[in-house]
């Protein structure tokens, strides 16, 4: 009995051994030794996770990213609710070329220009409070020109950082004063035809007027605003100011006669608002 339980213990120990090393070459080259198809990824075998998104839990929120734009809109109209006095022409033979450029037609104060059934012009209209974030200034100037002895446009709107060119079309002296508040008032004396100059407006400043001292007739008014929420009233009184993100906003209304009006409007879920701004005070 004893003689015969020998071999076998000796065999079962050798194959015990052949087994154990046939294991370790597997674990050892990473494949299991009865197969040769790759074993599922281990969690060591994961790439390490990314980091968590901003805005996601126990991670502060971001800020309205910059020139953020929405598909939102406000238009509408600007109406003068009484009749003006008929403006006075303006006496431009002081300067003979101011003359001769409007061939002896009458020149009236454009800030007295009203359209048919009131509707007036040169109304700058603007998002007042609602706006978020910053946005880029365009790499295009805002051009404001001195045509026949009038400053064209009469309002305009430019952001702050936004380069404002002012070019003198007119074959007669004029000088260019900005009498700021808010920003750097400057005055620059443009004696030629095709004299150019520019500069930059760093604050917001609602309105801010410019004229000639030459021709005292010549006044100009720019908004300036950190965002590009504007627009001016074209000769139908109408406006129209896209892209705007959902948002509550409220929206102002300024003529240089007549002042200001607002309205408030909720673009969070509405696509679009229609305003009218009806002034009722007379100069």
């Amino acid at each position: 009995m004893v003689r015969r339980c020998v071999p076998v213990r000796r065999f079962a120990l050798v194959a015990c051994c052949a087994i154990g090393m046939t294991w370790s070459l597997a674990c050892d080259s990473g494949k299991p030794a009865s197969s040769g198809q790759s074993s599922p990824a281990t969690p060591s075998d994961k790439p390490a996770s990314s980091p968590a998104p901003s805005g996601t839990a126990g991670q502060p929120a971001q800020p309205t990213p910059p020139d953020h734009y929405g598909d939102r809109v406000v238009e509408g109209v600007v109406k003068l609710g009484s009749a003006l006095p008929p403006p006075r022409p303006i006496q431009v033979t002081a300067d003979q070329v101011c003359a001769r450029l409007h061939g002896g037609k009458p020149v009236f104060p454009q800030g007295r220009d009203v359209g048919a059934d009131g509707l007036l012009p040169h109304v700058f209209v603007y998002i007042k409070r609602g706006v978020d974030g910053k946005y880029t200034p365009p790499a295009n100037p805002v051009v404001l020109d001195q045509r026949s002895c009038i400053y064209v446009p009469h309002v305009f709107g430019i952001l702050c950082g936004q380069t404002l060119e002012i070019r003198n079309g007119d074959p007669t002296a004029h000088n260019v004063h900005a009498l700021a508040k808010k920003n750097e008032a400057f005055n620059i004396a443009q004696a030629n035809q095709g004299a150019k100059a520019t500069k930059v407006f760093n604050r917001p400043e609602v309105m801010l007027k410019i004229k000639c001292d030459v021709h005292g007739w010549m006044e100009a008014y720019a908004g300036v605003l950190t965002h590009p929420f504007f627009a001016v009233t074209a000769d139908d009184g109408a406006f129209r100011i896209p892209r705007l993100p959902a948002g509550k906003y409220t929206v102002e209304a300024w003529h240089e006669l007549f002042g200001t009006m607002s309205q408030d409007v909720d673009l969070s879920t509405a696509a679009s608002a229609k305003l009218e701004f009806v002034f009722k005070k007379s100069p």
